[in-house]
């Protein structure tokens, strides 16, 4: 069998891929998963994690402004869901109940444009990861979500956080 030889990254492109990896880390992907993603070895990932700390950050993280304002979207989504629930059962009676719901919706949603008004480059990249994770579970049952068409945006990603963090180089 013929190996296969890997094109040497550059430090660039490792410090892009280590950033990328432990923000997939942050939002609670494991190491394997990450190395997966990545293209990089599980060894190289568990190394990145215990020298920089990637359990503490995690636990930081998941206490911050971004847990806080996903928490938000969250419960905005449930609302959302009560109210198309209602309407799909036809109760068009309860307007003032369905109102108020919507008022909630907006409610949370200002306080999550509160929260998050102030955007840097790792927020940008948590977006991205949830979007990923989003396209992944909706592959499940979305036959346009094609392994093709998910590498593709995921290639897209990658070329997006590379080029934000240049700009932030």
């Amino acid at each position: 069998m013929a190996k296969t030889t890997k094109k040497p990254r550059t430090k660039r492109e490792l410090d892009v891929l280590r950033d990328y990896a432990c923000r997939l880390f942050l939002s609670g992907e494991t190491q394997r998963v990450i190395a997966a993603k990545t293209g990089l070895t599980e060894a190289t990932v568990s190394r990145w994690a215990r020298e920089e700390n990637w359990d503490a950050r995690r636990r930081e993280h998941n206490s911050s402004s971004v847990a806080l304002v996903n928490s938000l979207m969250l419960a905005a989504r449930k609302i959302s869901e009560q109210i198309i629930t209602r309407l799909n059962k036809g109760e068009t009676d309860d307007i003032d109940g369905i109102t108020k719901l919507s008022d909630n919706i907006a409610k949370v949603m200002a306080s999550a444009k509160r929260i998050a008004k102030g955007i840097t480059k790792d927020e940008i990249i948590d977006v991205i990861i949830d979007l990923e994770q989003w396209m992944m579970q909706r592959a499940e049952t979305d036959e346009e979500l094609t392994p093709e068409l998910l590498t593709t945006i995921n290639g897209l990603h990658k070329k997006y956080i590379e080029c934000i963090s240049a700009q932030e180089a």
